[in-house]
């Protein structure tokens, strides 16, 4: 549907648009970009977040490891790992998900993909409390293991964190919603037209 240069354009936009919206959300202390594309590192600089660098890119359960590892120096008491694909990202609804947590002492907050195959949005208390399983039908995945474990979870449903971009189809239901991202506007010039 997009070449490789536009699918590269959206990306960044994307990125952008998930840092400038987790910066401005007040409930986070600090937002950390781990990847081994440059490109990434320089969108992290601009947007003042703190970038880890990954030697060669293995996966998002690879990159949520490294996180947590600096997140646990750092002192933090829970993590939220936000995927950067999801162009209707609001503060509002991240801010929610945090205060579900608020008076837990261990517990997940989860928010599933519209086909409830993935997590987008994984809020752990403490950080380590649940290893990741993305990209194996992570939201049952997530939520099978954390009741096994016997670590409350809290489900979050929205519609802004629920609307990703995997495939074709994705792009072509996101081009129907309102919003002023540049990556939705960006989306919105290159799949309007097809």
């Amino acid at each position: 549907m997009l070449t490789l240069d536009e699918r590269v354009r959206l990306s960044s936009l994307m990125l952008e648009n998930t840092l400038e919206i987790l910066s401005s959300t007040q409930v986070l202390r600090k937002v950390v970009v781990v990847s081994s594309d440059r490109r990434a590192q320089e969108i992290a600089a601009r947007c003042s977040a703190n970038f880890l660098h990954e030697e060669k890119d293995s996966g998002v359960n690879s990159a949520v490891t490294i996180a947590d590892g600096y997140c646990i120096k750092e002192g933090a008491d829970s993590t939220a790992v936000i995927p950067q694909d999801l162009p209707l990202l609001d503060a509002a609804d991240i801010a929610m998900a945090c205060r579900l947590a608020e008076n837990e002492e261990k517990c997940i907050v989860i928010c599933p993909s519209f086909k409830y195959d993935g997590t987008n949005l994984l809020l752990r208390k403490p950080p380590v409390v649940l290893k990741t399983y993305y990209d194996s039908d992570s939201y049952k995945t997530h939520i099978k293991t954390a009741r096994e474990l016997s670590i409350p979870v809290k489900l979050f449903f929205s519609k802004k964190l629920m609307s990703d971009i995997d495939t074709p189809e994705d792009a072509r239901q996101l081009v129907k919603e309102s919003g002023a991202s540049k990556a939705l506007e960006f989306l919105k010039a290159k799949v309007g037209k097809l």
